[in-house]
Order: C-alpha cells, then sequence, then structure tokens
C-alpha cells in the first residue's frame, strides 16, 4: 500500500500536511478545483502523439480535476467522463469545458451494483464526505486511512453502492483514457476492452495493487509500462519500481526519447 502522493519536492510536503487532517484535506479539497494543480506526471500528455484533437474518456472523472487538466494542456474534441457519485456528477455539469459529456455511472466489467465504501468526519454536528477516499474494499480503505492521516478521531465508514456498465460501443475514436477507481482498475479496463482493442489509445492509470495484471492483461494488445519523468520531460520503461501514475503505450504514442 502506498500514501497517496502526488507531487514532489516543496508540493510533496505541503500535500503531506494537508492530508494529515481530515477537516484540512476536506477545505483544500473544495477549492482545488479552482487552481491549475494536478498530478506533476500527469504532464506526460502533453508529449505523446495523440492526434490533432483528442478524444479522451475520464473514468472516476470525481469532481473534473483531471479532465480540467486535460483541457488546458490538450486539443480537445471531445471528453466524456464517467462518475458514479451524484456529487460529483452535478459539480461536473457545471464546468465551463466545451463537449464535455458527463455518464452518472461508472464502468466495469459486468452490468451491475457494486459496494463502495468511504470515509466520513463528523466536525460538531456536522458530517463531512471524504468521497475522493472510496473504495471498493472496506479493508484497503482503513489501510489508507492510516497510512494518510495523523488525526483519525471521529473518521466514521459509510457504506453506499454504486451502478457500473460494461461499454460495448462508442462511436468516437478515443486517443486517451484516464482511469483512477481506488482500486477497480483492471474491471474498468475489461468493461473497456472493445474500444482498447478498436482505438489502440494510450492509456494513464493510478497504481494499484493490481497494476502487474494490468501490465499483463494489456500486452496482448501490443502495450508496454512507461513512467514519466516530469523533471526530465521524458518516458522510461517501467522495470521494477512503479509511480503514482502508470502509463501504458505503444510505439506510436511515444514522441521522445525512451531509456
Amino acid at each position: 500500500m502506498k500514501r497517496s502522493k502526488t507531487n514532489t519536492g516543496f508540493l510533496y510536503f505541503l500535500e503531506k500536511i494537508l492530508r494529515s487532517h481530515p477537516l484540512l484535506y476536506f477545505i483544500v479539497r473544495q477549492f482545488i478545483i479552482y487552481t491549475n494543480i494536478f498530478e506533476e506526471d500527469a504532464n506526460g500528455v502533453v508529449f505523446l502523439n495523440l492526434g490533432k484533437k483528442v478524444n479522451i474518456i475520464d473514468v472516476g472523472a470525481s469532481d473534473g480535476i483531471a479532465s480540467k487538466f486535460f483541457n488546458r494542456k490538450l486539443k480537445i474534441n471531445k471528453i466524456i467522463c464517467f462518475e458514479p457519485n451524484k456529487s460529483y456528477v452535478r459539480i461536473l455539469k457545471k464546468l465551463n469545458i466545451k463537449n464535455l459529456i458527463v455518464n452518472a455511472y461508472g464502468i466495469g466489467q459486468f452490468n451491475k451494483y457494486y459496494k463502495i465504501f468511504f470515509p466520513r468526519y463528523k466536525f460538531f454536528s456536522k458530517n463531512l464526505d471524504l468521497i475522493t477516499y472510496t473504495y471498493y474494499n472496506k479493508q484497503v480503505l482503513l489501510n489508507q486511512i492510516n497510512l494518510d492521516f495523523r488525526f483519525k478521531k471521529n473518521i466514521s465508514i459509510v457504506k453506499s453502492k454504486i451502478y457500473l456498465k460494461k461499454i460495448k460501443k462508442m462511436r468516437s475514436k478515443i486517443d486517451l483514457i484516464k482511469i483512477d477507481v481506488n482500486g477497480h482498475e483492471l474491471s474498468v479496463l475489461k468493461g473497456l476492452s472493445k474500444i482498447i482493442k478498436r482505438d489502440k489509445p494510450a492509456l494513464i492509470i493510478e497504481t494499484g495493487e493490481d497494476i502487474k495484471m494490468i501490465g499483463r492483461h494489456l500486452k496482448k494488445y501490443g502495450f508496454e509500462k512507461y513512467l514519466f519523468l516530469n523533471k526530465y520531460n521524458k518516458f522510461m520503461k517501467i522495470k521494477k519500481n512503479y509511480p503514482l501514475n502508470t502509463y501504458f503505450l505503444q510505439r506510436n504514442h511515444l514522441k521522445l526519447r525512451v531509456t
């Protein structure tokens, strides 16, 4: 299990402080959507061959932080978001992004409801839900809370359910897929298997415990795994240690020297 580290240097230490207390994290998360801050290794998408006008699938779109990042960094034709959480869906629909399509459900290998768990922090009489910490496995969530938060008093675990669908058809050719679903990434890939096989898009996937299985699954379609070195603006093949986000690419996606 890894800490939810998204940056390095000064930003890493700042993030570490913000994540130490649930209330502080909740407050900052409400404002971060209005900033240009995002996971630094996502900058690698700028250095990919993705075409002149890019079609993107954003799975686990949450409050739109990734979609806003892509919209700033790339020439977008269409961003197709999949997000089953109702409060996030309301935020996504208010974003000022042209050709943003919001689907109020997630993606999975099967069409069914799934149990999810997320932390709730009680501040006096008010319940603050930390939806970004939604996990499909309760024990994994508890482990992550223990890693990230120093102050855990008044945190309870809420059980809910969400609906996931397998995507069989999509008219647009997809150039890039981003997946961040806290441990359900392999199921998402299988739910998108027809689109991945057809379009061979670049993929950026949050690294989790199933990342090696994901690598074996995607290797069947000719993908190799890479990390992006933000300091040097280049990609490197992953040999042993995985970064926060793993890129799965084909040779035609790369326009930089790879080491």
